[in-house]
This record gives C-alpha cells, structure tokens and sequence, in this order.
C-alpha cells in the first residue's frame, strides 16, 4: 500500500524538480541576453564616444564643443542650415564675443591651409598637363563644375585675395556674340573662365575653337584664362554669352 501512494508523490517530486530547473535555465537565458544587450549598448556608446571624439579633433574642437554642434544641428539651427559645418555653426550660434572670435580664428586658418592644399595640387596638375601636352591650350577637367557660378572659386578668403576673374558662358555654335565676348575679354586682359556649353566633352574642339579666337596660349599657360566644359550647365531658355564676375 505505502509503495502505491508513493509512486504519484515521487513522480509529482521529479515533476516540481524539472519545473524549478526548466524556470533556472529560461532565468539565467534571460539574465544571458539582458547581459548580451547591455554589453552590445555600451560598445555602440563607447563607438559613437571614440568617433565624436575624432570628429571633433578633425575641426580643433573639444568633446563638449561637438556635441554643442550636435545639439545645434538636431534643433532649429539644423532645420535652418542642414548640413553646416561645425565651425559656422557653432560661430553663428556663439554666446559670447569670445566663443565667436574663436571659431572665427578656427575657420579663417582651416580655409587659409585648404586654399593652399588645392593650389599646390593644382600647380601638380598644372606641370602635369604642361608635361603632357606642351604648348597646347588646356582645356580643364581638373576643376569640378560648381552648383552654381557665383559660388565658385576658392571661397570668401580666396575671393579677397585673388584678382578679379569673370565666368563666360559660350557656346561654339549659332552664338553670334560669343565669340566676340570672350575675344573682347581676353583682349582686354582680363582673367577669364571660359565655359563651352556644347564642347560634347572634346578637349580638341575646345582647343581648336580657342586658337581660331586667338586667344593667346601663354595665357591659357598661365592660368589666366582657362578654357573648359560646360555640357553640365544648365542654360536652358537663356541667351548666351553670359558673363558673371566671380
């Protein structure tokens, strides 16, 4: 009699023993993931911390001036001027006189250096092509085409210091003005960036067109007049010759 009432109970024992050790295992599974995640949220927040850390150094900023900039950005400052560097934002948004001169003096030497960086690279290019090509009018496909003319250039910094230069707009064929507008400038001496809106991306007939101008080529040599393919201008519905001063 005592062993048949002892079977259920000893069965109902193992079954509360399975149960506690099924309830342990999913119990320490779950402290395993929890652990999992967190350790996983703190490599991303120490990864985020190395990168704002190397941003920062990048523009000569402190860890607590990139997430001023960031904090700047998420805001209205953002929805105002996306995609503004650090430094004029942060400049713009200066509260003190202090701060501002700061950013000021950060810029002024970041644009100074990377005007000097293209101008040495394009004095590389320069030596390049006249290696290439001697004596032959050069037709550009260094400088990348701007968004616009009048923001073209070297910047504010480089616009002070360098000479008056003006963009003109031409076309080779059915422009009755402009050829005479771009022999009238360059006659004059001035500087001059000549953009050929229907050059098809052929440096020849650039150069074949230019020299039938008469354009100098100790002048396209020089750099005062630089001659270049304008097939991604958008023109369209307007007159040319156009004439900008830069």
């Amino acid at each position: 009699m005592a062993n048949l009432l002892s079977a259920p109970f000893k069965r109902l024992g193992w079954g509360l023993v399975l149960s506690s050790l099924a309830f342990q295992l999913q119990a320490h599974e779950k402290q395993s993931q929890q652990q999992e995640l967190q350790l996983d949220r703190t490599e991303s927040a120490e990864t985020q911390r190395v990168d704002s850390r190397a941003k920062a150094a990048e523009w000569g900023l402190t860890d607590t001036e990139w997430e001023r900039y960031e904090s700047l950005m998420a805001g209205r400052r953002g929805i105002l001027s996306p995609g503004l560097d650090p430094l004029t934002a942060l400049g713009v948004e200066a509260r003190t006189d202090q701060e501002r001169r700061r950013y000021a003096e950060l810029q002024a030497r970041f644009e100074y250096e990377r005007i000097e960086r293209e101008l040495a690279y394009q004095r590389s290019y320069d030596e390049a092509i006249q290696r290439i090509a001697g004596d032959q009018p050069r037709v550009s496909t260094f400088t990348m085409k701007p968004e616009s003319l009048a923001s073209a250039g070297l910047g504010a910094l480089g616009q002070a210091a360098s000479p008056v230069r003006y963009d003109v707009i031409v076309a080779m064929a059915d422009c009755s003005g402009c050829d005479s507008a771009v022999r009238d400038m360059v006659s004059d001496g001035r500087a001059v960036n000549v953009w050929v809106v229907d050059s098809d991306n052929d440096d020849g007939k650039i150069r074949r067109w230019a020299t039938g101008l008469g354009i100098p080529v100790e002048r396209v040599t020089s750099g005062s007049v630089t001659l270049n393919h304008g097939t991604d201008l958008d023109v369209s519905g307007r007159s040319l010759p156009i004439v900008r001063q830069r």
